[in-house]
């Protein structure tokens, strides 16, 4: 990149100004369906190439003397205006993306991170990731303990079998990298959100020990100035897992009402004002029990292992892989508490995950068969989407109405917008012969209708790449020398 006197760059920006005005008269009589998803493919390739280099200028802009304290003052003042906190965090994406630096040098040094992830900054230079990517994994790597992600690790080659020892911050960089690159920011997150319970199992667990953080739960009423009142709840983790399950089983929509007129009304609440009459109620059940001591317990669903269940009960900073419907990972102590208070299903499976009996059919899925095809597909099986197991809904493949029937091996996990696809035909899902679930999309051009274009087939990788990273993350930690 040549740099001279005056206006640095001026001929390259104002070529950048000029496509992208030329992009913005573009007309619709210039495109079919298929040529029109190929643009905004390219421009979203181009646009995270212009991230990087916006994240280059700021390093630049460092290395001509401004400190990174007065380039974060510089892009929230006048005239770019940035939130300050946006600021804050491109000078850090800035810091962390340098290629500059070389791995057996500076790391960990007196600049900190900086190169940390210089491969997720290539990824996003060459518009193979997101910005969205790389905050996810500037956040997790700030929640790794310093001394883990700046030390050393030692693995064993499955190839070779040979004992090679790895920069931490290096295989950090590079596994953050692949998720970013088969994975949604979204999910991208829900893993990098595994690997730092799993590098340091205490991150969530502190405010269960901590009594000074137990001390800051509260609820607060709060009037305001239109008649109604906001409650401001503080809780930890545990609770947080308890009462978000039971508002989300508290708060499903009414089942749908034929007026006189033939018409089909639907339930007409949000699901913010369903979570506050669900709320109102649970309360007012609550209160009416005249026995507290028969009182039924929220029931709060976690799919965990055996060796999970004991760990938690044994050793409180053992690793584990529960994870809390509707909320997810959760930490040791919270899956021990919950564990204390536990009734037991068990769900039979092979070892690669197939489930093999779970009981008889019905029409819809009972509570054993969607609790085996949460852990079957891990959320919604269409391509691309992050919805958890417990927003999904039972899909029959063929549809019921065709003559298909409630067998796991005929059911699938789609969330509701997706299901509406399938039925919509611009999806399809079939069982792999590994008995896990793979989909694909069907485009239809409204121009040509008779005439879908199939998709490639997609298989839903998360499973094996949650197991991935946690088996990563205990390694880290093993060649944690704290």
């Amino acid at each position: 990149m040549t740099w001279t006197d005056g206006q640095p760059l001026e001929q390259s920006l104002a070529a950048l100004r000029s496509a992208l005005s030329e992009v913005l008269e573009s007309t619709a009589s210039t495109f079919s369906v298929t040529s029109a998803q190929d643009a905004v493919t390219s421009f979203l390739r181009v646009r995270h190439q212009a991230d990087a280099a916006y994240l280059h200028l700021l390093r630049v802009l460092g290395e001509v003397g401004s400190p990174s304290s007065e380039v974060a003052t510089f892009l929230a003042c006048a005239p770019n205006r940035l939130p300050r906190g946006q600021a804050r965090r491109d000078v850090e994406a800035a810091k962390v993306t340098d290629p500059s630096v070389t791995w057996d040098g500076r790391i960990g040094g007196v600049d900190g991170d900086r190169g940390a992830l210089q491969h997720l900054g290539d990824a996003l230079a060459a518009g193979e990731a997101s910005r969205a990517h790389l905050d996810v994994a500037v956040t997790a790597l700030g929640r790794i303990p310093t001394t883990t992600r700046r030390g050393m690790t030692t693995l064993t080659d499955v190839v070779t079998g040979e004992v090679v020892e790895h920069r931490t911050a290096e295989l950090l960089d590079a596994h953050l990298t692949r998720n970013a690159a088969r994975y949604s920011p979204g999910v991208a997150a829900h893993l990098a959100r595994e690997l730092v319970l799993t590098i340091d199992p205490d991150h969530e667990d502190r405010a269960f020990h901590d009594p000074d953080a137990a001390s800051r739960r509260g609820l607060v009423f709060g009037s305001l100035s239109d008649g109604t009142c906001r409650v401001t709840v503080d809780l930890d983790e545990t609770a947080t897992v308890i009462v978000r399950q039971a508002l989300n089983a508290a708060s499903a929509p009414l089942p749908a009402q034929v007026t006189e007129d033939g018409e089909r009304v639907r339930d007409p609440r949000s699901k913010r004002q369903r979570d506050a009459d669900a709320f109102v109620t649970l309360v007012q059940r609550g209160a009416a029990v005249s026995e507290p001591a028969l009182a039924e317990t929220a029931r709060v669903s976690v799919v965990a292992t055996v060796a999970d269940v004991q760990a938690a009960v044994q050793h409180r900073t053992a690793h584990t892989s529960g994870a809390a419907e509707g909320f997810g990972p959760v930490s040791t102590a919270t899956l021990g508490y919950l564990v204390c208070d536990a009734t037991f299903q068990r769900v039979l499976t092979a070892p690669a995950g197939a489930v093999l009996d779970l009981g008889r059919s019905t029409r819809l899925a009972t509570r054993s068969q969607r609790t085996a095809l949460a852990v079957r597909d891990g959320g919604c099986a269409a391509p691309g989407c992050t919805t958890a197991p417990w927003a999904c809904e039972a899909h029959h493949f063929p549809a019921w109405e065709d003559g298909g029937t409630s067998d796991l091996d005929t059911m699938v996990l789609l969330c509701p917008t997706h299901h509406r696809s399938w039925h919509a035909r611009h999806l399809e899902v079939r069982l792999r012969p590994d008995r896990t679930v793979e989909a694909r999309w069907i485009h239809r051009d409204p121009r040509w209708p008779e005439n879908p274009v199939p998709q490639p087939w997609v298989h839903n990788t998360y499973p094996a790449d949650r197991r991935l990273t946690r088996e990563l993350a205990t390694a880290l930690r093993a060649g944690d020398p704290a």
